[in-house]
C-alpha cells in the first residue's frame, strides 16, 4: 500500500556488490550481530555497515574489508563470496522508501527500504 510519504528510488550498482550485501547482511543476522556491532568488530565508524546496508548510499564492501569482515565473523574469507554468481555487471535497484510503522501503529519518521525490483543495465557495445 503506497502513501504519499512513500518514495521511488533508483540505484545503479554492481550485482556482485549487491549480492556481497546481501550475503554479509544474512551472515551477520545468523551471528546476532548489529550493524553497529560489526562496524565496531570491523573498527570502522559505527554508521559504516547501516550505510552499506540501506542501499541508498554509496557506501560499499571493497577488497580491503573482505579480511576485517572475516574475523568480525568468525568466518573464512572464501565463505564471505555470494554462492550465487552475478549473471550481469551493472544493475539498476528500484527501492521503495517509507516511513517504519512503530509497535503502537504510528508512523515512524525513520525509513525503510525495500528492494521493488532489479533490472540489468544493458551497455550498448560498439
Amino acid at each position: 500500500m503506497a502513501n504519499k510519504s512513500d518514495e521511488i528510488l533508483h540505484r545503479e550498482i554492481s550485482e556482485i556488490d549487491y549480492l556481497l550485501v546481501l550475503h554479509i547482511t544474512e551472515l551477520r543476522i545468523k551471528k546476532g550481530l548489529t550493524q553497529l556491532q560489526l562496524s565496531q568488530k570491523m573498527k570502522l565508524a559505527d554508521g559504516f555497515v547501516s550505510k552499506v546496508e540501506t542501499l541508498t548510499e554509496r557506501a560499499k564492501y571493497n577488497i580491503r574489508h573482505l579480511p576485517l569482515l572475516a574475523k568480525a565473523l568468525g568466518v573464512e574469507i572464501e565463505n564471505l563470496i555470494p554462492q550465487k554468481s552475478p549473471i550481469y555487471d551493472l544493475v539498476i535497484l528500484t527501492l521503495k522508501k517509507t516511513n517504519k510503522i512503530n509497535n503502537d501503529g504510528s508512523i515512524s519518521t525513520k525509513k525503510v527500504i525495500e528492494v521493488i525490483s532489479i533490472e540489468p543495465i544493458s551497455k550498448n557495445e560498439d
